[in-house]
């Protein structure tokens, strides 16, 4: 079962001596500060946790192709250039995974 917003303000909370109130208020400065930075177009770092990037995916322009079932010979369209955001794990979440047969067993249920 996925952590929502309240489970982690709540263990925010206890682990850091906050009331809740004081623990969502923080989770909702940390959202609109990484909202603000991405917007931005700035790289954030979240603890050794995880790191978002905006990225800028180029156009592409419009170029020849075939069908696979077919064969027949088409025209893929060009696309217009756009903005991605990519999520890198670091260090210390690749370090809390756990371990195939624990991450299997866990998926299974």
């Amino acid at each position: 079962m996925p952590l929502t917003q309240t489970q982690l303000a709540s263990e925010v909370a206890e682990r850091s001596g906050l009331t809740k109130s004081d623990a969502k208020a923080a989770l909702a400065a940390l959202e609109e500060i990484v909202l603000e930075e991405l917007a931005n177009a700035e790289k954030v770092r979240i603890g050794g946790v995880v790191q978002l990037v905006v990225r800028v995916k180029e156009a592409t322009k419009p170029r020849k192709g075939r069908n696979p079932a077919t064969g027949e010979e088409i025209t893929i369209s060009a696309k217009p250039a756009s903005v991605a955001l990519r999520a890198r794990p670091l260090a210390k979440a690749k370090a809390a995974l756990p371990s195939v047969q624990k991450a299997r067993k866990r998926l299974a249920a």
